[in-house]
């Protein structure tokens, strides 16, 4: 039973820093405001919309056309994908036999998550913790026997963790992601340190792979790229933006860069036909060959961590 605004409002309420809003029927929001930032989190798919340090731009990009409605995916923010990345990898043999059909990304986007916790630290960060559990939708999609949570910590830093234990007797297997929107300025002029020698599946040419040779990232067309066995910290360059934002990843082996430039937004009922100029995506994954075999009774976590500087040059 998905807990009701009124329940939220007495028990996870802090007074000017904690509030629980409706936008639209069945749109549960979480507004935070902590000492150095603010963030909005929607208790659908445990979905952060909105960080922004005081004083800053934000941080994150959603879109003007998102659909926010129950089951809808909300484009833009940070999405919560599980237990798979993009395509079921084997959605073709399981729904075959059991007359399913695989969402794209997973259920845990679309599904509303339980609020456990929210805490105010004396420094000021806000500390909250959201859950899930087996819905009718993940059994019939053959995941009966998961515990799953996000964490967040908003502060001057965005923590973000994502932890799933297996609580079935098999062996469990999935994939998982934060596919996190960042707001730039410029997409152009736009650069990502930290991937130089990975190697990469170019999703826009037929799964080749590739090394990324070139010391800064840059955007110059449509670009959906996984970058396998990468785990180290990133920097988003935002020049125009007069910015840099620190991605700092841990229990992550794969980093997702995607945009749709001009050429793949007009395929996206819910981005605008300029969204593409607003954002990239710059996600912490595990999935294909660093998909994750979860053996029972244990418990794997995956976490990142966003820091903003000034950009002075």
């Amino acid at each position: 039973m998905p807990q009701s605004l009124a329940e939220l409002q007495q028990r996870f309420a802090v007074r000017d820093h904690v509030s629980f809003h409706e936008d639209g029927p069945g749109m549960v929001q979480m507004r935070v405001v902590a000492d150095t930032s603010e963030a909005t989190v929607y208790l659908q798919g445990a979905h952060l919309t909105r960080w922004t340090p005081h004083g800053g731009n934000p941080v994150l990009y959603l879109s003007p056309k998102s659909a926010l409605a129950p089951g809808k995916p909300i484009r833009g923010g940070v999405p919560v994908l599980f237990p798979w990345f993009g395509p079921r990898w084997n959605a073709d043999e399981f729904d075959a036999v059991h007359g399913t059909t695989s969402p794209m990304h997973g259920f845990a986007r679309t599904e509303v998550w339980t609020l456990d916790r929210v805490h105010l630290n004396p420094d000021g960060d806000i500390h909250v913790t959201l859950s899930l559990d087996p819905s009718e939708q993940a059994r019939s999609l053959g995941y009966g026997h998961f515990h799953a949570t996000v964490e967040f910590r908003f502060g001057r830093d965005l923590q973000q963790a994502l932890t799933v234990t297996n609580r079935g007797t098999e062996p469990m297997v999935f994939e998982e992601g934060l596919h996190s929107y960042y707001a730039v300025a410029d997409v152009p002029a736009a650069r990502l340190l930290g991937l130089r020698g990975s190697t990469y599946l170019d999703k826009r040419d037929n799964m080749v792979r590739k090394v990324q040779r070139e010391t800064e990232f840059a955007w110059t067309r449509d670009v959906d790229q996984v970058h396998v066995h990468t785990a180290e910290p990133l920097v988003l360059h935002d020049p125009a933006g007069k910015r840099r934002i620190h991605i700092t990843k841990e229990g992550s082996q794969t980093t997702v860069v995607w945009n749709p430039w001009s050429v793949l937004t007009p395929t996206f009922a819910d981005l605008q036909e300029d969204s593409w100029q607003h954002f990239v995506c710059v996600e912490t994954v595990n999935a294909m060959d660093d998909r994750i075999t979860l053996a029972p009774g244990a418990t794997h976590g995956m976490a990142v961590t966003v820091r903003v500087e000034a950009d002075h040059a």
